[in-house]
């Protein structure tokens, strides 16, 4: 027999299984988050090489000039170029992406 203090088989086996389900909603939550932030680091990395090959081009020189990134390297808005303004808002697309991944955690 089982003593006052221990709960019922059923109740152990409902408690068990609870668990579980938690364990399993956990499981898919960090393997959800490891694929978006392998996504974002992928996008960073493809973006911190084409930074770099141009800064590499910038320094070198091209043979052709820059007549035709004319469009993107020229003053637009409040002094600041199209790429840098393009620059801005990808990081800030990026800090809203990971801001709304985080507030939905909670």
């Amino acid at each position: 027999m089982s003593s006052p203090n221990e709960p019922e088989p059923n109740k152990r086996l409902r408690r068990a299984s609870r668990y579980q389900r938690v364990q399993e909603r956990k499981a898919i939550q960090r393997a959800s988050d490891q694929r978006f932030y392998n996504a974002m680091f992928m996008i960073m990395g493809v973006l911190a090489l084409l930074a770099i090959l141009l800064g590499a081009i910038m320094m070198n020189g091209v043979s052709g000039g820059f007549e035709g990134m004319s469009g993107w390297t020229s003053p637009w808005v409040f002094g600041f170029t199209k790429l840098e303004v393009a620059g801005v808002g990808f990081v800030g697309f990026i800090a809203f992406a990971v801001w709304l991944r985080m507030r939905r955690k909670r």
